[in-house]
């Protein structure tokens, strides 16, 4: 009787990229497969496509337990997490990348969780995975569409190319209605070609949206000479020739001056200036990436001589939240905790800062500072149960971060408490 996998939702900041993917060879850290991943396996083209449509819901993950309890290893789709994770943090990118996924996050609305499967280990998955990219496998496996199929399910998506390109050649006057007409045909025979799309700046990542990936001034430039010799009598551009002679042209056109040999992140095809105006959507601010650095307070501390303090603070505010949240949870709590014992506390931080405490610093009474004492609750709560239960720990990098937001005052007022000491 076959066991019936149930889906379920998981924190992204639990999951951790597998070391052991067939993918590659074994890896001994997080940084070496993402390198890996980004240089040979196509991860930001995947990122670009997860920012404009999302995580596609025919795909679930794989998910099997990790070396640390309840954490995660991917197990299937360690790109798509790996594209997650670099847009939640682009500063875990490779270096050259960082600025493309810092870009790309600007406009990203992270996803904090994600749908997939979790197996007890490697062997309970491996049968799906096989099925999944071993091919046909006799007909177990996943039958890829074969030439009609594709072309069935694309139906008109080729002239959906060539309408767009004429269309914006129309709207910015390179071409008129009346020239346009009967010319469909061999724009897309030139513009089905790889080549042609690569030479313009074409990106048909998404056929239904399709774009550039040239400077305007450079698409634009391309394009009218494209669009010339589409018009011309006894031009390269004809629906008579074949792939090799537009192969050629490709190449040529790809050879015209004035250009100036750079590349952008792919801009949606429409002119500026024109009627049509662009509906603006809402941007996330994005998720914190380190609990946030008060140089007022990395000042009173130089001014404490206190080494431990003053590395555990510039420790907490330094190492990326989205993959070591637990970690950085306990240092905040050694923190607050080595900082109250600083100043006289003989208990524990919560107790020590209770109200009068705080209205003594001039935070507020009860009331005003109801929101400062849930904050340095969380903070002992989480930070205790990362330190002590065996399965339980602190995965929210965002809460953590508020809460250190909410107390930047209050630190500050105990540093000078404790300056003020020596």
């Amino acid at each position: 009787m076959a066991t019936r996998s149930v889906a379920k939702f998981i924190d992204v900041g639990r999951i951790f990229l597998d070391h052991d993917n067939p993918r590659h060879e074994p890896y001994e850290t997080q940084a070496e497969v993402i390198s890996y991943l980004c240089k040979d396996e196509m991860v930001l083209p995947l990122a670009r496509d997860i920012v404009r449509h999302g995580l596609s819901p025919l795909e679930l993950f794989a998910i099997l337990p990790g070396k640390v309890s309840g954490t995660y290893a991917a197990a299937e789709g360690n790109r798509r997490m790996c594209a997650l994770k670099l847009l939640n943090d682009p500063d875990l990118a490779p270096p050259h990348l960082r600025k493309d996924f810092e870009k790309l996050a600007v406009g990203w609305t992270p996803i904090s969780e994600i749908a997939g499967v979790e197996f007890k280990n490697r062997a309970d998955a491996k049968i799906w995975l096989d099925r999944l990219h071993d091919g046909l496998a006799g007909g177990v496996g996943r039958k890829s569409w074969n030439a009609d199929q594709k072309q069935r399910n694309s139906g008109q998506r080729k002239n959906s190319t060539a309408l767009a390109v004429l269309d914006y050649a129309q709207k910015t006057k390179m071409i008129t209605p009346e020239q346009r007409k009967g010319r469909l045909t061999t724009a897309q025979r030139f513009l089905g070609n790889t080549l042609v799309r690569e030479a313009l700046g074409v990106d048909q990542t998404d056929p239904t949206d399709v774009r550039f990936n040239r400077p305007k001034e450079d698409f634009d430039l391309l394009l009218k000479k494209f669009i010339a010799d589409l018009l011309a009598d006894n031009s390269e551009v004809t629906s008579r020739k074949d792939k090799s002679q537009i192969d050629e042209y490709a190449r040529k056109l790809s050879r015209t001056g004035g250009l100036s040999g750079e590349t952008i992140e792919p801009e949606p095809l429409q002119p500026t200036g024109g009627k049509t105006k662009a509906k603006t959507k809402p941007k996330h601010p994005g998720t914190p990436k380190r609990l946030p650095y008060d140089e007022a307070i990395a000042e009173e501390l130089k001014k404490l001589g206190n080494y431990k303090l003053a590395n555990l603070y510039f420790s907490i505010c330094d190492i990326p939240l989205g993959s070591h949240t637990p970690l950085v949870a306990i240092g905040f709590w050694a923190f607050l905790e080595s900082l109250c014992a600083k100043i006289g506390s003989t208990t524990d931080f919560p107790s020590f800062l209770s109200v009068q405490r705080l209205s003594g610093y001039g935070l507020g009474d009860k009331e005003k500072t109801k929101g400062l004492r849930q904050a340095i609750d969380r903070v002992s709560k989480y930070g205790n149960t990362t330190k002590h239960d065996e399965d339980a720990a602190n995965f929210n990098g965002t809460q953590l971060a508020n809460d250190m937001e909410k107390m930047r005052k209050l630190i500050l007022k105990c540093v000078e408490e404790a300056v003020s000491k020596i």
